[in-house]
């Protein structure tokens, strides 16, 4: 009984480590063509495909939940404002419509 429950645990603790977030760093600078400001931030970048999981590729989204959010929706703004570019680092495994970012450098 104590090897099923240990198999069972260890399976259990695959399959979370498997579904993990796999934040990248996304090739080059973009120009922020489009906000959304919901309930949390979405926005759009330029250029080629960035996330080719997601289903809106260069869709991205700063969700409310983030403990920094206040802080990086005004940094997004000043420099969509002040028309600077963007790198972001964004879950590649995220395959909905708006991809998760957790930072973004502003050039």
């Amino acid at each position: 009984m104590k090897k099923i429950i240990l198999t069972v645990v260890a399976v259990l603790a695959m399959v979370t480590v498997a579904q993990a977030e796999n934040f990248v760093w996304a090739d080059g600078y973009r120009t922020i063509t489009q906000f959304y400001p919901d309930t949390d931030l979405q926005f759009y970048l330029d250029g080629d495909t960035i996330d080719y999981n997601s289903s809106c590729h260069n869709r991205f989204v700063i969700r409310h939940t983030d403990p920094n959010y206040n802080v990086k929706v005004a940094a997004l703004l000043t420099a969509w404002e002040n028309d600077r570019t963007i790198k972001v680092k964004f879950d590649d495994a995220d395959t909905s419509c708006g991809t998760d970012v957790n930072m973004f450098k502003i050039h």
